[in-house]
């Protein structure tokens, strides 16, 4: 079978994400709270990006920051009939940050709906994810996560190898250095999850009655 990749407009949307995770992460107060999340090297590394650094980074091929795809208590099903919230209540956070999550939410619903395999490439999720994020509405999707500030985290935050590929040869002024560190990368993100664990994953999803993913009532509390 051959899987359609992303299209060059869902890259020119995942670039813009990273250039604005990136910006956050670098400079602002809430950025501060992600960079500690981080191994103390790739904080300052961080911290002292330059703009033309956050943009030759930017063009990595997936998402820089995670929507805690891979998260299962974070993660649950959506089809229940448990109250949400009121998608336009003053309480929500308007921060930067939870912009960059609504709006990477919403590009990863359409993509998933268009496309499951290339949402994945992009979001390092499984494929089950994409499915099942796919099923669900956007209205649903946004109204069980708006307000949340422990959604959107660095991806792989704590790999120091990951990040220090990333930031090495992956800000390399020559394009094909920096362009193979950045697959490399991504490589290793696609490769986290195993195909045995997909499909148990699968099979359960076809047990399942009500449609997937909504955010577990048993948050931590930010």
């Amino acid at each position: 079978m051959e899987f359609r990749g992303p299209e060059p407009a869902d890259f020119r949307n995942v670039q813009s994400m990273n250039a604005a995770f990136l910006r956050h992460m670098r400079g602002s107060p809430s950025g501060h709270e992600l960079r500690q999340q981080m191994a103390p090297e790739v904080r300052s590394m961080i911290r002292g990006l330059t703009d033309l650094q956050i943009e030759r980074l930017s063009t990595a091929r997936f998402l820089l920051f995670s929507l805690r795809e891979r998260d299962p208590n974070y993660w649950g099903l959506l089809g229940n009939d448990a109250p949400t919230s009121d998608l336009l209540s003053a309480t929500h956070q308007a921060d930067e940050r939870g912009q960059l999550a609504a709006a990477s939410l919403g590009f990863l619903w359409q993509l998933a709906r268009r496309n499951p395999y290339a949402a994945r490439l992009v979001s390092g999720a499984t494929l089950n994810w994409c499915e099942q994020l796919a099923e669900c509405t956007l209205l649903r999707v946004l109204q069980r996560t708006a307000g949340r500030s422990d959604l959107l985290r660095p991806r792989r935050a704590e790999d120091v190898a990951f990040w220090g590929k990333l930031l090495g040869p992956g800000l390399c002024s020559e394009r094909e250095v920096r362009g193979a560190a950045q697959l490399s990368a991504l490589q290793s993100v696609l490769t986290e999850d195993p195909a045995a664990r997909y499909r148990s994953l699968r099979a359960a999803a076809c047990r399942t009655a009500a449609p997937a993913l909504f955010v577990a009532e048993e948050f931590d509390t930010p």
